[in-house]
């Protein structure tokens, strides 16, 4: 009996299996298929996260707004029509970068360790820029060590911590190249200190490589004119030949370092332009393509060209 019927037992097994075969490769693809719209979906949604953030901000934040590289970073931002620009420092007096001009708002009161003095400004803000410091012989001078690694170090940590609680998706950190010498440790572990907060900015923002960016500038000396009261003082008529030198040595330079760290390291490089710094902190104010974390060294901030 069973030899009489397996012909028509196998006839009716290939009709089932050609019946649930397309079943099965059509229920395959829409898993795939799925699966795939899954993962545009969360890249769209981290996208759209991102845009929604910078359309609901506006303004760029410039701690040390009176300083001398943050006052040429707010007269950039201005000249370039990149949207509210606002100078905030302890005072709202003019200070070492001259007038600022009519359309940059100044806010005195402000202070770097009182993160309640400026928490609502972040709220609003697409961009922070932190110029705020000591020069590196003021330890010497009239500080301490101490002193120095508050003022260059635990000042921009709580700034880049507010920003982070915030979630400001560009940060500038206005930095330093240095020697290593123990006349200036204090202020060498405060700059220290500040870049290794902002190379942890990208994860506790939450904001990931893709959502923010973090740029820290390194020069070794900043040269232009600075302000005491009214009066200029322009810096270039040293130290701009001194640099045109050091372009022209960079070999013997760079060797020189490299050999004696200790004595040279981060000494022997060419001054930067302010308005080098300046441009380069406005191209990642501006720009949608910068991601994750940057940095400028003086090799790149010599001679920077604004891509704007």
């Amino acid at each position: 009996l069973l030899f009489v019927l397996q012909p028509g037992y196998s006839t009716l097994k290939s009709g089932v299996r050609l019946l649930t075969q397309p079943l099965t490769q059509t229920t395959k693809q829409t898993k795939t298929r799925k699966t795939t719209e899954k993962h545009k979906l969360q890249a769209s949604s981290s996208s759209s996260t991102y845009l929604l953030t910078m359309a609901n901000r506006a303004s760029t934040i410039v701690f040390g707004g009176r300083g001398f590289v943050g006052a040429a970073v707010c007269r950039e931002l201005v000249k370039r029509g990149a949207g509210p620009v606002v100078a905030v420092g302890r005072s709202s007096n003019p200070g070492p970068g001259g007038d600022l001009g009519p359309h940059v708002e100044a806010k005195g009161g402000i202070d770097a360790f009182k993160p309640e003095s400026y928490e609502k400004l972040l709220e609003s803000a697409r961009a922070v820029v932190i110029s705020v410091g000591e020069a590196p012989w003021a330890e010497k001078v009239w500080g301490s060590k101490d002193q120095a690694k508050k003022m260059n170090g635990l000042s921009n940590v709580r700034i880049l911590q507010a920003a982070a609680e915030a979630k400001v998706p560009r940060v500038i950190l206005v930095n330093a190249t240095m020697p290593q010498w123990g006349l200036i440790a204090g202020y060498r572990e405060g700059k220290e200190m500040a870049r290794e907060e902002a190379k942890r900015y990208t994860e506790k923002s939450g904001l990931g490589d893709k959502g923010c960016t973090v740029l820290v500038l390194k020069p070794a000396v900043i040269t232009g004119t600075r302000y005491v009261g009214s009066i200029p003082l322009p810096l270039n008529l040293v130290m701009g030949p001194m640099r045109f030198v050091m372009k022209c040595l960079k070999g013997p330079c760079s060797w020189l370092e490299s050999t004696f760290p200790s004595v040279f390291g981060g000494l022997l490089r060419p001054a930067v332009w302010v308005d080098e710094m300046a441009a380069a902190a406005a191209d990642v104010v501006q720009s949608e393509d910068l991601k994750g974390l940057q940095e400028m060294d003086p090799d790149t901030l010599v001679g920077y060209q604004s891509s704007k």
